[in-house]
């Protein structure tokens, strides 16, 4: 399965303003500048994350985030995104020690889009971007359907993913395939319980017959928060959720389920049939 990707419109917003004082206005124009061309060398100063480090450019401080990458972040606010923070920092400080000089190479459709010094980063033959993802150790975004060095950098994420690496391993608990093991275990489990539901249930098997119940609920609301993520592939989720072996375990949720799934704001066929609703739910997939 090939993983889809949309183009994704971008504005450059350019700010303008007027000094205060010829003075001022002297300051600005007299900042030195830096001319970024493919292949110029850089050295590094220290590593911020998994994604960015500090790099001394012809004498100034800049900050480089590497292209076509997502770092772990502690203030993470998407599923798995706060996973292996400092493990993946260690691991690009291991490939950048400081006062090491690497190369940097440029994409036109990326300059300018966040703030930093956008780049494809080398160390000798080493392509740092493609070598983090492989690692499993960031997901990877894009720009446009053009991005030059996306391609490359996706199939290193895609084949991490295929040998379980780093955030895409199925034990490490804050990983998304490893929560998506998780809800899997859970609603086969429950699917073994030996419980009585019908009009002489006892008032244990009605309270087990409702956890039951509930870990489908649950399992139904992951399935459809992921797969609805499937839409946006440069995004955190949308990145791992997308990848080949990823997007089978959800498969295999949702097969898992059957019939207990549950749609949105709706009622599984089980349940219809115990309550003897006659209708076509709305399936996973559909």
């Amino acid at each position: 399965m090939k993983r889809l990707i949309p183009l994704v419109a971008s504005a450059l917003l350019v700010l303008t303003g007027c000094g205060q004082n010829d003075q001022a206005n002297s300051t600005a124009t007299s900042s030195p500048t830096i001319s970024y061309t493919d292949g110029m060398t850089v050295t590094v100063v220290s590593v911020e994350s998994a994604n960015t480090f500090t790099a001394e450019i012809e004498g100034l401080k800049k900050q480089v985030r590497l292209v076509n990458l997502a770092a772990p972040s502690p203030n993470g606010l998407a599923l798995s995104s706060d996973c292996l923070v400092d493990e993946s920092k260690a691991l690009l400080a291991e490939k950048l020690p400081a006062n090491s000089q690497v190369t940097l190479k440029f994409d036109e459709n990326q300059r300018g889009k966040t703030g930093y010094v956008e780049a494809a980063v080398y160390s000798g033959d080493a392509f740092i971007n493609r070598d983090m993802a492989r690692a499993g150790m960031v997901a990877t975004t894009f720009s446009t359907a053009s991005d030059k060095f996306y391609p490359e950098i996706s199939q290193a994420q895609q084949d991490a993913a295929n040998e379980g690496l780093g955030l895409y391993s199925r034990d490490l608990k804050c990983a998304i395939p490893a929560l998506i093991q998780e809800q899997k275990k859970a609603v086969d489990d429950a699917k073994t319980w030996e419980v009585n539901t019908g009009q002489d249930a006892s008032a244990e098997d009605q309270q087990k017959e409702a956890e039951r119940q509930k870990i489908y609920k649950d399992a139904s609301a992951f399935y459809r928060e992921l797969k609805d993520q499937v839409k946006s592939p440069a995004q955190w989720v949308g990145s791992i959720v997308t990848l080949d072996s990823v997007s089978q375990q959800l498969t295999d949720l949702e097969q898992t389920l059957g019939d207990d799934f549950y749609p949105q704001n709706g009622t599984s066929v089980n349940q219809q049939k115990k309550s003897g609703v006659q209708s076509t739910p709305a399936r996973p997939g559909s």
